[in-house]
């Protein structure tokens, strides 16, 4: 599992003669410093580096330490530095549709989930379908519905969208709830 460690920063250590060796550099959380020493070479080659890909600091047993967007990260997993991009660049993301959705909330505004589907993207898929359920044939209340749904990784495309009825979407959706 992935874990922010917010109270942990990177700080530059008064210079004593060890420390000319070993580097000034060290990450400290409240009054404890842990015993990694950087040079500042080294950590100015990391900062160009964080912000576009995570950086490995450093190993304790089984965790690894991440820093990446100016945060530091703690691994149990044994993630690599792709893997921990996506997890942070995805937490972030969720997190900003969060506050997107309460700021809309407090304004008094609805906000869907996604949004709609592209005019061109809807003709096409009547083209090929045409204007009834892929499934029963019925002409009424009809409506677009993911193949594979989005929350599956179900792209919205052509593709994968099909008019099914109301009836049918959620007999669709209700299955795909108990195979889930």
């Amino acid at each position: 599992m992935l874990r922010e460690d917010k109270k942990l920063e990177l700080v530059r250590l008064y210079l004593t003669l060890p420390r000319m060796f070993t580097g000034r550099w060290a990450l400290q959380c409240g009054r404890n410093i842990y015993p990694y020493r950087w040079k500042d070479a080294q950590v100015a080659a990391w900062r160009d580096q964080q912000p576009r890909q995570p950086v490995l600091l450093g190993r304790e047993g089984r965790r690894s330490l991440w820093w990446f967007l100016d945060r530091f990260y703690w691994d149990d997993d044994g993630h690599s530095s792709d893997d921990v991009r996506a997890l942070v660049l995805q937490r972030l993301r969720r997190e900003d549709r969060r506050l997107q959705s309460a700021r809309s909330l407090m304004n008094g505004e609805h906000t869907s989930g996604r949004p709609p589907l592209p005019p061109q993207m809807k003709r096409a898929v009547i083209e090929r379908d045409g204007l009834r359920c892929v499934q029963c044939g019925s002409t009424d209340d009809l409506q677009f519905d993911h193949v594979l749904p989005v929350a599956l990784g179900g792209a919205t495309s052509v593709e994968n969208l099909q008019v099914l009825c109301a009836d049918c979407n959620r007999a669709k959706s209700d299955s795909l709830e108990l195979i889930s």
